[in-house]
């Protein structure tokens, strides 16, 4: 135990030793240490001791003195230790490491490890990828397309044909976003006077009224922020049927976000292979 909390102190991966000593020692004393199956123990612990996130593995060939009774065999101890701030990426490591620890040969294997690149090499061939989730900060397009309130609603169509979008945010003069324009509002303007309008002469183009973008935008918009979690969005555009997304920081807006994007993007990067 003592030589797992060295070698994190000795990488400078914990910023107080005594900290971590406590909460283990803590654990070990009231016989809290987890257990992944009879011969493979945990303690894991989210403390400002620690500066990122670290894991440290330990394996002996007998059973550990300080294993509680109900894991009196344990020869795999795992320390997992994260700042505060890492409750995301703690607990991918966590359900990883218990998927992996909760295999017997894993186990088996580990324990007769006599080296710390044994222990690495083992772990590595099982390829044991702890992926964080998606933000909506990953997917986001930084090219944003807007328009001004007082923008006419056709040059806010021209954009949108121009730069393939289905809608675009309307900005005040700060950057804040006032409201959405997209294709329904276009043609919700625009469809009735196209199909009333007289069947003109030849070469005469039928009068069309129109608008400043102000008066026919949608003025509810959700709006998301960068750090949201993309399988929440997702549930979001399905429970809700919204398809588009300003992106703002401190109100004003920093990307915007499309179904499109997400399926493009997921698949040029290949993420889920």
């Amino acid at each position: 135990m003592a030589q797992l909390l060295d070698r994190l102190a000795a990488a400078g991966l914990i910023s107080d030793r005594g900290a971590v000593d406590e909460l283990v020692a803590a654990d070990v004393s009231a016989g809290e240490l987890l257990n992944l199956g009879p011969r493979t123990l945990l303690a894991h612990y989210r403390t400002d001791a620690a500066r990122e996130l670290a894991v440290a593995i330990a394996t002996s060939a007998t059973p550990f003195a300080f294993a509680p009774a109900k894991a009196d065999e344990a020869v795999v101890f795992v320390l997992i230790v994260a700042p505060r701030s890492a409750a995301k990426y703690h607990l991918k490591t966590l359900a990883a490491l218990s998927r992996l620890l909760g295999t017997p040969e894993v186990v088996d294997a580990l324990a007769k490890a006599t080296s710390a690149e044994e222990v690495v090499e083992l772990i590595t061939q099982k390829d044991v990828v702890i992926r964080p989730e998606l933000t909506v900060h990953d997917l986001m397009s930084r090219e944003v397309h807007s328009v001004s309130p007082e923008a006419l609603l056709s040059e806010a169509l021209q954009l949108m044909v121009r730069h393939r979008r289905r809608g675009m945010p309307v900005l005040g003069d700060n950057g804040e976003v006032l409201g959405m324009i997209t294709e329904q509002e276009v043609l919700q303007h625009f469809l009735p006077q196209v199909i009333g309008s007289a069947t003109p002469r030849e070469g005469d183009q039928p009068a069309i009224e129109d608008v400043e973008v102000r008066y026919v935008m949608q003025r509810s918009v959700m709006c998301l922020s960068e750090d949201q979690l993309i399988s929440d969005v997702l549930g979001t555009m399905l429970t809700e049927r919204v398809s588009q997304f300003p992106v703002v920081r401190e109100g004003k807006l920093v990307g915007f976000l499309s179904r499109t994007d997400i399926i493009v993007k997921l698949l040029r990067h290949s993420i889920y292979k």
